[in-house]
């Protein structure tokens, strides 16, 4: 199962569509929402030098933001996801 993360912050209409996105592909991601827990900015800071919302993660590589991630799926770049990952999302808080 592939492992889809992707960093979130209220209000961010991007932020949406990319799970939109990504749930309509049924593809498992997990959310870390940085308002709720303003330490994954730190992580995220960490981890890339992208500074907008959302950032998206796939296997531990950074996609980039929706723009990206669109990009991907008109591509069919997504699909090989697909054959290995099922729907579930989880938003972590602590």
């Amino acid at each position: 199962m592939s492992k889809i993360e992707i960093y979130t912050r209220p209000g961010c209409g991007y932020c949406m569509h990319a799970k939109r996105l990504l749930t309509s592909k049924g593809l498992d991601f997990i959310e870390y929402d940085v308002y709720e827990n303003p330490k994954y900015i730190n992580q995220l800071h960490s981890r890339t030098t992208g500074r907008t919302y959302p950032q998206i993660f796939i296997e531990e590589i950074s996609v980039g933001g929706f723009t990206e991630l669109l990009a991907k799926k008109q591509q069919d770049l997504l699909a090989t996801l697909l054959q290995h990952n099922t729907h579930s999302t989880s938003t972590i808080n602590t």
